[in-house]
């Protein structure tokens, strides 16, 4: 079984090419993009992340 850590950020919504340089950056590190939440302002939208720990120092 895999075991998965979490993170929860705020994400700039509303123009691409900020909402895909904020994704990219987590990306980068490892996480996983696993949701949106829903409507919270036109700008900023809560984003929700995992990642594998395998390998990872916790």
């Amino acid at each position: 079984m895999t075991p998965w850590e979490y993170e929860i950020r705020s994400v700039r919504f509303g123009n691409w090419d900020q909402t895909k340089e904020d994704l990219n950056r987590m990306g980068i590190d490892g996480w996983e993009l696993v949701k949106f939440s829903d409507h919270i302002d036109e700008n900023i939208r809560m984003a929700y992340f995992k990642r594998s720990v395998d390998g990872l120092e916790m």
